[in-house]
């Protein structure tokens, strides 16, 4: 076989894989139940002003999330879906320069998955907290 064939030859097999391999089954998401961060930690800066940010959940089935226990310095909508859903956290300033912490739970398809807030003091980091304390700071 002379080089140009060979080069031919060659370039024919690889795009014979690449079209075998574009015939392949979709991936689809087995995860029956998750969150990408057990615990949200937020800043002494963050948290001296109202903010907003979502939370991702992934689902395969019906899913819902509620706060239980903690203060009511985090609100959450867009608490329930189906599949892969966003809740939408609300987040009030934080007037007592205390460290605090919300728990949240999400669960679906039998699972439960507790989910930390944890907001900074002017004098002690949340990301300092070791989780087994976490439930010392509910406010």
């Amino acid at each position: 076989m002379e080089n140009r064939d060979m080069k031919r030859f060659f370039l024919f097999a690889v795009t014979a894989l690449l079209c075998l391999s574009g015939c392949q089954k979709a991936w689809k998401s087995t995860i029956d139940l998750g969150v990408n961060d057990r615990r949200i930690n937020i800043t002494w800066s963050q948290a001296q002003e109202q903010f907003e940010f979502v939370f991702p959940v992934y689902s395969t089935g019906d899913w819902k999330a509620e706060i239980v226990a903690g203060g009511d310095w985090l609100t959450i909508s867009g608490n329930s879906g189906s599949g892969t859903g966003y809740i939408h956290c609300t987040c009030l300033p934080n007037t007592l320069d205390k460290v605090r912490s919300i728990r949240m739970d999400v669960s679906g398809s039998g699972k439960v998955i507790p989910v930390y807030f944890v907001v900074s003091s002017s004098s002690l980091s949340a990301a300092d907290l070791p989780d087994a304390d976490l439930d010392n700071y509910l406010l």
